[in-house]
Order: C-alpha cells, then sequence, then structure tokens
C-alpha cells in the first residue's frame, strides 16, 4: 500500500459556511501530509469510482498529496430517489489502495463535503472554501465539471478563479469509455442494449450504473478499470443447499450494500485466495428477491466472506 496522507473526519460542516447552523463543529482543514508534499484535490462525485476519476487522482497526485472531494447528502437535499452506491462504503478504501500504483505510491485520501453547506455559494466562494477552509494548494477536475450555485461555474472558471487565488489549477480531458461501435452494439440482445440517454461516450458512474442495470458486467468492469465487487451482509442468509457437487447460499436483495447487477447469471470469485494462492470461482444467480451463490464444495462456500467480483455474464 502506498503513502497515504491523512483523509480527515468529514462528517461535520464548517460553522462559517453555513450560519444558520452555527451549532455544528467546524470541518477541519486536510492535514498536511508527512512528505511535506502540498494538499491536492480532485472534485467530482466518485460514486463508481471508474478510471476517470482514477485518471483524476493521479493527476493530483503529480502536484502534491492527492485527495478526492466529493459531497454528502445531496439525494435528500434534491429529493433525489435513494439507490444503492456503485462502490460499498467499506470497499472504497481498497480501491484507493489499488490506486497508489498510478499515483507514484500515493494513496488518495477521501473527504466528503455536507452538499447542504456549500449548495448556495457561487463559484468564488466556493473556490475560497476549498483554499481556506480545507487548506488546499490545488485543485483537479473533468473538463466538465460544474460547481457553484445552480453549477454556475464551468471547468475553465475553476482554473481561472483559483489561479487568482494563487492556487495550482489542472483540467482534465474526459477519458473515452471505449465502447463497440454502433454495429456491435445494436448486435446484443434487446433487453442488454443501453438506452441511448446511458450510453454516453465518456467513462461516467452513469454509464457503469447503465452497464449493471443491463447485466454487462464485462463492460461495467473495463469502464471501472476492475471487477465490480458485491458486498453482502454475510449474516443475512435466506437459505443454503449442499449437493454432492455444489453449495449454494442465498441472501435477500436487502443483504446488498452496494449495486447489484441485472437479474441473471454470471461467473465470479470469492476475492479473498485460497492458501494456494486461487481463487475460487463460483456461479451468481440475480433473482427478483434473492442473490444466489454457488460454489464447487461446502468447504469453498464456507470460505465466503459476502464479497463477490463479477467477471462474466452467463445469461441476462
Amino acid at each position: 500500500m502506498g503513502a497515504v496522507c491523512g483523509t480527515p473526519n468529514a462528517a461535520s460542516a464548517d460553522a462559517e459556511v453555513n450560519v444558520a447552523d452555527a451549532a455544528r463543529p467546524a470541518l477541519r482543514p486536510i492535514p498536511p501530509c508527512e512528505t511535506g508534499d502540498k494538499t491536492v484535490v480532485a472534485l467530482g462525485k466518485f460514486d463508481a469510482m471508474h478510471r476517470g476519476h482514477r485518471e483524476l487522482a493521479r493527476a493530483a497526485a503529480k502536484m502534491g498529496a492527492p485527495h478526492l472531494v466529493s459531497f454528502g447528502g445531496m439525494a435528500e437535499v434534491l429529493g433525489w430517489a435513494p439507490k444503492l452506491a456503485v462502490v460499498a462504503e467499506t470497499d472504497r478504501a481498497r480501491v484507493l489502495a489499488t490506486w497508489a500504483e498510478v499515483c507514484g505510491g500515493k494513496t488518495p485520501g477521501e473527504v466528503v463535503v455536507p452538499f447542504a453547506d456549500v449548495r448556495r455559494m457561487p463559484p468564488e466562494a466556493f473556490v475560497a472554501f476549498l483554499k481556506d477552509t480545507l487548506h488546499v494548494s490545488g485543485i483537479v477536475a473533468g473538463s466538465d465539471y460544474r460547481f457553484g450555485f445552480k453549477a454556475a461555474g464551468t471547468a475553465e472558471a475553476l482554473r481561472a478563479i483559483g489561479e487568482a487565488m494563487g492556487l495550482d489549477v489542472t483540467i482534465v480531458d474526459l477519458l473515452p469509455s471505449g465502447e463497440d461501435d454502433a454495429n456491435a452494439a445494436a448486435a446484443e440482445p434487446e433487453g442488454s442494449r443501453l438506452e441511448e440517454k446511458d450510453a454516453t461516450a465518456q467513462v461516467s458512474s452513469t454509464r457503469v450504473r447503465a452497464c449493471l442495470a443491463a447485466g454487462d458486467v464485462e463492460q461495467a468492469a473495463r469502464l471501472l478499470g476492475r471487477p465490480h465487487r458485491l458486498v453482502l451482509d454475510a449474516s443475512e442468509t435466506n437459505a443454503e443447499e449442499t449437493t454432492a457437487t455444489t453449495a449454494t447460499r442465498a441472501f435477500p436483495l436487502r443483504a446488498a450494500r452496494n449495486q447489484y447487477p441485472a437479474v441473471g447469471t454470471y461467473e465470479g470469485e470469492f476475492p479473498a485466495a485460497k492458501a494456494n494462492g486461487e481463487r475460487i470461482r463460483v456461479a451468481v444467480e440475480v433473482t427478483e428477491t434473492d442473490v444466489a451463490v454457488t460454489a464447487p464444495s461446502a468447504d469453498d462456500l464456507a470460505a465466503f466472506a459476502g464479497e463477490i467480483e463479477f467477471l462474466k455474464s452467463k445469461t441476462r
């Protein structure tokens, strides 16, 4: 694992940012890195933690100590319907640790700023918040990034405002999704084709979600830069069945801690390797009510710790 340059507890809000809630403690600055690198933040939603997000982290790492800054509570504030995260909360640190390889040995930190406390800031005030409250010296964002009240600020405005405040700002081009061409897409089964609005030309969390909703775990993996990992609460078991050749355990959908793929059957594996270094291959069936995991033996199923990586769609 690469060096980690401190991630503060960002659950509370800055009292100066939201004066209507002065009883809430102030958001602490991002702790300075032990190596002396300046604090650099990559801005985004970071729901899927996909390849495009990794490129933002890579750019931030070239400038200093990288941190992802996202905004919590957006769904509640904006009235969006709740939905499962693409990456389970308990799995985010693992993903960040894998990014150290492309971040010069630096494991990015994470900061979650309460959206309610910054949503009405004009662009200039938001950049000042990053500098004066979080003690940021550099900023990275994608070329489509919008910020400030009613998304008034563009990426180029971010560059101009940041540089005027003495901050280093890098704008990163969007990463192409690498989709198959239109003819190949048209050849896909009707039930697995994406709606036009979801077939984005760049890597995006929307595109990852759409792939999972269509059962296309292979394309989701290409967008993520890794197999999609589902985390289940292993204590919530519906049923278990063992035969001479297989062992199956079913979990209710409520046991899922992040987004599962569409109804269908998939090839997967347990991330934790056996003593000989091999991973246990499993079959995963997603239904309207359950996720059923079938391993080669009861001993193999006993090794299940609640995490499955999806490798291939068998039926969807």
